[in-house]
């Protein structure tokens, strides 16, 4: 009853309409669907239940028996497969068919596989989430981690004050993206009339470093921020609500961002960041130098990103339904991996780049805004690997109904 709504179709009615100047006919406003923001609470919800589940078998069997072979047996033959084979039965179960609420269907598989390295090979993020099995459960209920007090062995609590903080830069956020991306769905994409690049394929053109192209592209990087940096920091507020503190997943990568290693280790999704690092570059780095497990991190970043890509559009990939399929699009699988592993040489290269001595004129004397905007841009014309396939396959249109939206009538 709760997913019986598909919310393929936009059916609201414009809350008001007006009309812009310059711009021919008028245009409607519309509020944000009441039953999208329901559904996407549902489906977050329910699986915590499950990843609790997994995090209490992890702590009895792995943690309390690390370095066994039996841990080992069970981490990497049982638990991580069931964890990415059981969000595939959810999506049946429930038959959710809206792209923005499929993405949130890679939550669980991230949480318990990442973490199940981190307790297989002793690299967790704290000895507090393992102080008790209590603990680790709640460590494994939340996507965005808390901050733990390693005295206590509990988490921290948070002001008040942070609080109203968030709150206030997350509503900024949810206006700028809803005007942001009625913009660029006005616009097919591509305000930059010249752009030809077709964001569907798997390739690398002369297009791509057009001017038209990196302005789109430049763009597309901040429908994309905005877009994960609302979801992530709307998980983390509700963890602050209740009181406790959590880190923050982004700490504003576009614009103060002065190498590729604070951008993408520092500023840009820490909560993904932090998994990875505990979950894959630690427990690499105790097998191989820091270079091979840095890009051993931005391999299975993308394998993971193709992964949620996968689930994200599963039903367009598997079967159509009696009625045929609503923009079916089925992804290129590697181009979100490609995309991280082009991220990581850039990260390995910075170091004898940086060395050069008009890098290092352009670093010391740039304002910091056109140093994270340069960087951004080296990344645009592989950025459609990245958003490509939600462009193409109409993802960005679902995810209208979250946000406040303005359509031409």
């Amino acid at each position: 009853m709760w997913f019986e709504d598909k919310l393929l179709t936009d059916t609201r009615e414009p809350f008001t309409t007006f009309s812009i100047p310059r711009c021919d006919g008028n245009f409607g406003l519309y509020a944000p669907h009441g039953n999208m923001w329901k559904q996407l609470v549902y489906f977050c919800a329910l699986q915590i239940p499950i990843q609790c589940v997994f995090a209490a078998i992890i702590y009895t069997f792995i943690i309390k028996k690390r370095g066994t072979a039996a841990a080992y047996l069970l981490g990497w033959g049982a638990i991580i497969p069931a964890a990415c084979v059981i969000p595939f039965y959810i999506l049946e179960f429930l038959d959710i068919r809206n792209l923005a609420l499929k993405l949130c269907g890679g939550q669980m598989a991230g949480v318990v596989v990442l973490r199940c390295i981190e307790a297989m090979y002793d690299t967790s993020s704290s000895p507090a989430v393992e102080a008790s099995i209590s603990t680790y459960m709640t460590y494994y209920s939340m996507l965005v981690p808390c901050v733990w007090d390693t005295k206590t062995n509990n988490r921290k609590r948070v002001e008040v004050v942070e609080v109203l903080s968030d709150s206030f830069w997350l509503f900024l956020n949810f206006i700028v993206y809803s005007l942001l991306l009625s913009f660029m769905i006005h616009h097919d994409f591509k305000p930059f009339t010249n752009d030809v690049v077709n964001y569907g394929k798997f390739n690398i053109t002369l297009d791509h470093f057009t001017p038209q192209h990196l302005a789109n592209g430049y763009l597309m990087s901040v429908v994309v921020f905005l877009h994960l940096a609302f979801g992530f920091g709307l998980n983390a507020l509700a963890t602050k609500a209740q009181g406790y503190a959590a880190i923050n997943p982004f700490h504003n990568p576009l614009f103060a961002s002065r190498t590729p290693t604070e951008f993408w280790t520092r500023r840009w999704n820490t909560t993904i960041h932090y998994s990875l690092k505990y979950g894959v570059f630690l427990p690499v780095q105790k097998f191989a130098n820091p270079k091979i497990a840095v890009l051993v991190t931005f391999i299975v970043s993308g394998l993971y990103h193709d992964y949620c890509w996968a689930i994200h559009f599963y039903h367009q990939a598997h079967y159509y339904d009696d009625n045929g399929c609503n923009d079916c699009h089925v992804p290129i699988f590697g181009r979100l991996t490609a995309f991280f592993l082009f991220t990581g040489l850039v990260m390995l290269l910075e170091r004898p780049v940086s060395k050069l001595p008009f890098v290092q004129f352009l670093s010391q004397n740039l304002p910091i805004f056109v140093t994270s905007t340069l960087l951004v841009l080296i990344h645009v014309p592989f950025g459609h690997f990245y958003y490509g396939d939600w462009v193409e396959a109409g993802f960005f249109t679902d995810a209208t109904l979250l946000f406040w939206h303005i359509k031409k009538l």
